[in-house]
């Protein structure tokens, strides 16, 4: 019986680091990310958080490297994507609608002019590990 708690979590965290992989050994250390298109120099206006795990309810663990990957509003092509350091990220976006994936799922957003949309991303993984 003790067994299937174990593996429960085994699996959770195995789907966990997945999304971080080997982008935890990432040398870029800046909370900047790269916006995809070039054009998105300049702009004023994105989406910034955290993006990580909620350990037994209560401890965030931050994710490192790539963390968010940022579609368009019918969630069909990739225009963004952003690196975390620690979990804390930040792409600048032009307004309009977007579909933030993340560690804890998809997540519409509306990205108004000269203003920034924060939100955090977040697995649950039950228990201690």
């Amino acid at each position: 019986m003790r067994t299937l708690p174990l593996c429960a979590a085994l699996v959770v965290a195995a789907m966990f680091s997945s999304f971080i992989g080997n982008r935890a050994l990432a040398a870029e250390t800046k909370t900047e990310a790269k916006p995809a298109a070039a054009s998105n120099r300049g702009v004023e206006s994105g989406v910034y958080g955290f993006s990580g795990a909620l350990k037994a309810g209560t401890s965030m663990s931050g994710v490192m490297g790539e963390c968010i990957w940022i579609y368009d509003a019918d969630n069909k092509q990739q225009v963004a994507k952003g690196d975390c350091d620690k979990g804390k990220f930040r792409v600048a976006l032009e307004p309009g609608h977007y579909v933030v994936r993340g560690p804890g799922g998809n997540q519409k957003i509306d990205v108004k002019p000269h203003a920034w949309v924060k939100i955090k991303s977040l697995v649950k993984i039950p228990g201690a590990l």
